[in-house]
């Protein structure tokens, strides 16, 4: 069936879903932007939205209809369906269901429409997944993942719809309980199942290309879309999926060089991808998967724009090392005002003649604490754009103490390492205008790789405390530590500074540092992670020997394979030996589960696979 151009005989339903009950800008762009080719437009919420979402949505849909958030995406496209009736859908000549998990149209939909439009199709989308051979879930009914359209966009065709088949499949199809229900008895099964039965499709994007490159083209091969087929959608999911999805894949590179793209190229407003992406994900996930890590050149000024105000502030924590940071604070150049924060004991304790010869205030606190300190440096933030803290740590805790003191090398050298290394800090914030904290890598080297644990520095359950007592509500995860300041000394916006409440300000001081990168989140900034690129240079060298080192031993005991395989070997404590030997363990999995599959009844094994992958902990 082809669609008459123009006409916009339409129905648009919409899936939403929203944790925190509130509709950004980029869902109104979409759904603005997508009206004015739809008769009627039906917006099914999952769970709840306040009242001002709801303004919003009544004031671009003809319906709104809440219900309760279970079923997942196929649960409120069914109640959509079913709201509006089998027979009232077959009054338009085409039905589109689509939802809130991507951005876009980052090109006119009218592009979109006129070339659909004219094919003869039953069913269509934007974008496909390829077969994959081996069921990742294990239960789908294929045995493998075929090639299907992905469920964020359908087209559905009038005769279609009132198809006895589609009719029958859509009422009889449960809500899922589970994503791999949602996954395996909807969305990738729905294309071959019809298409087994005679019914024609495909996708606006011709993805064929891409085909042996990528299972998932829309998120690995999105750059290439935009620029080749005006791909007009960019997945959510893009900006904070697992990073093991990216490095099966491929080196990480995808959606940064989409994002450049799309803010350099295309006429969105990337800051809609950015309101939403920080209230509601993590940012150690967002740093990730947009490697929010700030080459910045040591002896090579980049050009600072406008007239800007800036300070350093060298919190004197302990003095007994002072000359050494004499060549640091050297480095500040004259248009950074310079304070030194301290106890009067401190400074009663250090030498006139050690003092720099520049200009600097000397701010005085009572109790020698990091958040005394802190309190104290943020103090000046209505006076500056940016402000660097900076700790005079004390490095003699335990020997050898080469480790504290090239931890504060580290921070030193990344912050303030040149002149050259500061103009170009600021430089970094004037060009980024989200771009709210800049920390010095974590340490890892000697004694600290044993302290920072497990990123958290098994404190975890108290960064989470204290966020919640902060009023901060954005993503917070275990498995996912912060890129945090872990020796308390960073570059900040002033206008990315969280105003914390006194009561909350008597606070150990690495549960702070930590919760400091959620901090800036919760105003509305990402946090990044600063560089020298000398230092860089230093860096890569110790992450790929001490990388090698781990996989001689690691490649002994588990075998050779993709790195989240040899994780989940690690985790499970799955013993091979040897990868000849993991290779025929998994042969004879792979071989009786597909006995199994055979023999027993279809529904039981769904049910037992899923009750296997939940006690697994997969689920």
């Amino acid at each position: 069936m082809k669609i008459n151009k123009g006409l916009n005989n339409r129905c648009g339903i919409f899936l939403y879903y929203d944790k925190q009950g509130v509709v950004d800008d980029y869902v109104m762009y979409l759904l603005e932007s997508i009206r004015p080719f739809l008769k009627h437009l039906l917006i099914v919420v999952n769970g709840e939205v306040n009242d001002d979402a709801q303004d919003k949505f009544r004031g671009v849909a003809d319906e709104v209809l809440m219900r309760k958030n279970e079923g997942f995406d196929v649960g409120g496209y069914r109640e959509g369906i079913f709201h509006i009736g089998l027979d009232g859908l077959a009054e338009y000549d085409e039905t589109l269901l689509f939802n809130y998990t991507f951005f876009g149209p980052l090109y006119p939909f009218s592009e979109m429409f006129d070339k659909m439009d004219g094919m003869d199709l039953d069913f269509w989308g934007i974008t496909r997944h390829y077969k994959v051979e081996n069921d990742p879930y294990g239960v789908n009914r294929y045995g493998y993942l075929p090639e299907h359209i992905q469920s964020h966009f359908m087209g559905l065709r009038r005769e279609f719809i009132k198809s006895e088949d589609y009719r029958d499949f859509i009422t009889n199809l449960k809500n899922p309980a589970s994503y791999v229900e949602s996954i395996c008895e909807y969305e990738t099964i729905f294309t071959k199942y019809f298409e087994d039965l005679g019914y024609s499709w495909d996708t606006y994007v011709d993805t064929s290309e891409y085909e042996g490159y990528s299972y998932c083209p829309v998120m690995f091969c999105i750059k290439d879309m935009l620029i080749k087929q005006r791909c007009p959608i960019i997945k959510r999911r893009s900006f904070f999926t697992d990073y093991s999805d990216f490095l099966l894949n491929g080196c990480g590179e995808a959606s940064v060089e989409a994002y450049d793209y799309i803010k350099e190229n295309i006429d969105y407003d990337t800051n809609m991808i950015w309101d939403n992406l920080l209230r509601l994900e993590n940012i150690g996930e967002i740093a990730k998967a947009m490697h929010l890590n700030y080459m910045l050149p040591a002896n090579e000024k980049y050009n600072i724009g406008g007239q800007t105000r800036q300070a350093v502030f060298i919190y004197l924590e302990n003095t007994a090392n002072y000359e050494k940071y004499l060549r640091y604070i050297d480095n500040i150049p004259d248009m950074c005002d310079l304070y030194f924060v301290g106890t009067k004991v401190i400074f009663c304790g250090m030498d006139e003649d050690k003092k720099p010869d520049r200009k600097y205030t000397e701010c005085y606190i009572d109790r020698n604490l990091y958040m005394d300190a802190y309190m104290k440096v943020m103090s000046y933030k209505e006076e500056y754009d940016y402000i660097a803290m900076l700790v005079m740590a004390d490095v003699e805790r335990e020997k050898p103490y080469s480790n504290y003191d090239s931890w504060q090398y580290r921070d030193f050298m990344n912050l303030l390492g040149t002149e050259c290394i500061v103009n170009n800090v600021i430089a970094a914030f004037e060009e980024d205008e989200r771009l709210g904290m800049l920390a010095p890598p974590a340490p890892y080297h000697g004694i600290l790789f044993e302290k920072q644990a497990d990123g958290w520095q098994n404190m975890f359950d108290e960064v989470s405390s204290f966020l919640n007592k902060s009023g901060v509500k954005v993503s917070c995860k275990k498995e996912e530590a912060p890129p945090a300041p872990f020796g308390g000394s960073f570059w900040i916006r002033t206008k990315a500074v969280f105003s914390l409440p006194d009561k909350l300000t008597d606070i150990n001081d690495n549960v702070f540092k930590m919760a400091l990168v959620y901090l800036v989140q919760d105003r509305g900034f990402y946090s990044g992670i600063c560089y020298n690129n000398d230092f860089a240079a230093i860096e890569t060298t110790n992450l790929d020997h001490m990388m090698r080192e781990l996989n001689k031993t690691v490649f002994e005991k588990y075998g050779p394979n993709f790195h989240n395989v040899v994780v989940n070997r690690i985790r499970n404590n799955q013993m091979y030996g040897d990868a000849k030997k993991a290779g025929r363990r998994e042969k004879i999995k792979v071989m009786a589960v597909n006995v199994i599959q055979k023999i027993m009844p279809r529904k039981l094994y769904v049910k037992a696979r899923l009750w296997y992958m939940k006690m697994r902990g997969w689920l």
